[in-house]
């Protein structure tokens, strides 16, 4: 695939480069406008695996919801299965980063809709108890 990605470029001149570097560029400002998106800074190389996973995620749960139950194409037991394991994928990656929080010394704010689980740790113990 790369192979082919460089022969691509080869064949384009500087011009027609830059001219679809700044295509990708207004696609993504485009989208970064709408109401349903969100935009995250990539900080780490493990980022750009997140992004994938979590978009892949959130189509399947979208079509699991709209296909699930007496009409749908996926069994609502079976559906209710997914929808338990995400959130608890979910609370473990919550867990991780208060973790990680607590190992570097830092504060742990969760995002809304979600507490810190060591908070209670954290109270009864101090923040330096992680180490």
């Amino acid at each position: 695939m790369a192979e082919n990605n460089e022969k691509r470029n080869e064949r384009m001149s500087p011009e027609e480069r830059e001219k679809k570097r700044q295509e990708r560029l207004d696609r993504k400002l485009e989208r970064a406008q709408r109401d349903d998106m969100g935009v995250v800074s990539k900080k780490t190389l493990d980022s750009s695996d997140f992004i994938r996973l979590f978009g892949t995620t959130d189509y399947m749960l979208n079509l699991i919801r709209r296909n699930m139950g007496r009409r749908g194409q996926i069994d609502i037991t079976r559906a209710a299965r997914y929808l338990t394991e995400v959130e608890r994928i979910k609370e473990e990656l919550n867990t991780l980063n208060a973790e990680m929080c607590r190992e570097l010394g830092a504060d742990y704010t969760p995002p809304q809709g979600y507490e810190n689980p060591l908070e209670e740790e954290v109270r009864e113990n101090g923040p330096e108890s992680g180490h």
